[in-house]
């Protein structure tokens, strides 16, 4: 599951709106809209890159770090489906601490 990303004039202002509303969330709610995209998997359309963005900016804000990785600058992708336990956001399918 990978975009790759070219970013447009005007995409900060899409980015900011949707952090704002990821901000309000909490973060079992950051969570499941993650693991919504991951089972949907990322289709190439440019908003659904700016909204994961948003999303990355805000878990690595609440968790310090998150599923949603960015390669070589440009390339955008998922690390597959997560669970929250105790704090922490957890692999479902190893167990691992992100």
């Amino acid at each position: 599951m990978k975009y790759i990303l070219i970013l447009r004039p005007g995409d900060d202002k899409r980015i900011a709106e949707n952090k704002k509303y990821f901000e309000e969330k909490t973060m079992q709610e950051l969570v499941d809209a993650y693991n919504r995209e991951a089972k949907m998997g990322i289709v190439g359309v440019h908003s659904q890159a700016l909204h994961l963005l948003a999303l990355r900016q805000e878990f690595i804000e609440r968790f310090l770090d998150c599923p949603i990785y960015i390669e070589d600058e440009c390339i955008l992708g998922l690390k597959g489906e997560v669970e929250l336990v105790d704090g922490e956001v957890r692999r479902i399918c190893d167990g691992e601490t992100m």
